[in-house]
This record gives structure tokens, sequence and C-alpha cells, in this order.
């Protein structure tokens, strides 16, 4: 495959993967919310709102791409893995096994491909 051939490609996977992670960031507030109002009252409120907002406020403050205190990207990346999986784990243990399943796995296909794809545009 030629230089320019692979630039276009890499650029159109570069997008998929920017776009499954924001899909992932979506769906670890979801899970991290549904697992928060499952636990029994006065619980589900610290829980249900507490951790999703925290987990907002520091995702913006040092994982924005446009953050002026943004992590270095490796950083970001294997936080981002983190917050993903204990997203997973959140879900597993609120009882639903297949989002849960689901949540690690594209979690972790997505790290894969995001770190096979920055390694590769480093070349």
């Amino acid at each position: 495959m030629k230089h320019n051939e692979f630039a276009g490609s890499a650029a159109l996977l570069a997008l998929v993967v920017a776009g499954i992670g924001f899909v992932l960031e979506i769906a670890m507030l979801a899970g991290l919310l549904y697992w928060g109002f499952g636990q029994h009252y006065p619980w589900n409120l610290v829980f249900g709102i507490g951790i999703p907002a925290v987990v907002v406020v520091l995702w913006g403050i040092f994982m924005a791409p446009r953050s002026e205190r943004r992590l270095p990207e490796a950083v970001v990346s294997v936080l981002s893995l983190g917050m993903f999986l204990l997203a997973g784990l959140a879900l597993l243990v609120a009882g639903t096994t297949v989002y849960g399943i689901v949540m690690l796995s594209v979690s972790v296909a997505w790290y894969i491909s995001a770190e096979v794809l920055r390694r590769r545009l480093q070349r």
C-alpha cells in the first residue's frame, strides 16, 4: 500500500476509533448511573449522581481534547480504558451481565485499536 493510501485509510480509521471512544464515554456514564441508582436509599442518590458528576468534572479537566490541563495522550488512553473497564464491572455487579461483557469487550478492542493506530502513525 502506498503512503498516500495508508494516510487516507488511517485518517478514516482514526475517526472511527475516536467515534467508538466517544460512544464508550457515554456508555461509561450510563453504566455508572445505572449502578449508582441501583443502590439502596440514600446511597442511590450519592452514587447515582455523585460518581458520574465527579467523573464528568475530572474528565473535562484532565482528559477532554481541548482542556488546558490535558494529560499526555498515552496517560489519557490508559485512564480511559480503566474508567471504561470500571463501568463494565459496575454493570456486571448491577446484574446486567450482557451489557457488562459488551462494555468490557468493546473497551479492550477500542484500546488495542487506538494503540495500534497511534504506534503506526508515529512511524
